[in-house]
């Protein structure tokens, strides 16, 4: 048994909570997968850290799929290259679903865990760094399909390897990578119904309402913003 096991047990899922929550800025949205399937968004909360919004993801889900993307007032929303590359991107992330539900299923068991004799504690340690090593392997097989460049795919392992919690936000972040893969709008017209994009558009021209009063009320950049809360409303129709 480990002396000071709360600690510990303490200790794990503060890293794990730390590596999950995301700092998104002002034009960032997240897409989300549900317990039913279905996709919905955050924007983060009203509370912010260092100027970003916080997103905190179901931290008893992590094996469901999330993508960051962003927004730019400076063209026309939909005016991007056109959605490609999403179903290989989905059926990446689920690729690794499994060897991540077998390392939070080893976590979950940590607590009795610690308070085993040492083979028992051995034999558990052994066992979480085969699953995280057979999740890392699995992201490098499907690394191109996912759009991990080498770098990224060795800063996942890396992340795992040296640190186990991290193991947990493997596919959180393939998600949070692929953001300039993919564009707002037609990835909400691909994910989100018709009710969830409504709400989409409302809370960018939220967002952008905010943009505008710090600008000049004759100013081109406000007259800019403008336009674009416009044309978001319509694109996500």
């Amino acid at each position: 048994m480990f002396p000071h096991a709360w600690w510990l047990l303490a200790g794990v899922v503060a890293m794990y909570v730390y590596d999950a929550v995301q700092l998104l800025y002002h034009n960032e949205v997240v897409f989300h997968e549900g317990r039913d399937g279905r996709w919905a968004f955050s924007v983060g909360s009203e509370f912010q850290l260092g100027g970003r919004h916080v997103f905190l993801p179901p931290m008893l889900a992590p094996t469901r799929a999330l993508l960051r993307l962003r927004w730019s007032s400076q063209k026309a929303p939909g005016a991007a290259r056109p959605l490609h590359g999403l179903r290989a991107w989905r059926a990446a992330v689920a690729a690794c679903a499994w060897p991540v539900l077998l390392v939070a299923c080893l976590f979950a068991a940590m607590p009795a865990v610690v308070f085993s004799p040492i083979p028992v504690i051995l034999a558990w340690m052994a066992a979480l760094y085969l699953a995280i090593l057979s999740a890392v392997l699995r992201v490098w097989r499907v690394r191109r399909a996912a759009g991990l460049s080498r770098k990224e795919a060795a800063g996942i392992t890396s992340d795992a390897l040296l640190c186990a919690p991290y193991a947990l936000d493997i596919i959180r972040k393939q998600g949070v990578r692929a953001g300039d893969r993919f564009e707002l709008v037609a990835v909400a017209h691909a994910l989100l119904d018709a009710p969830e994009r409504e709400r989409l558009a409302r809370a960018i021209q939220a967002r952008v309402k905010l943009q505008m009063e710090l600008e000049d009320l004759e100013s081109e950049r406000h007259a800019q913003l403008q336009a674009y809360s416009l044309q978001i409303e319509g694109a996500l129709a």
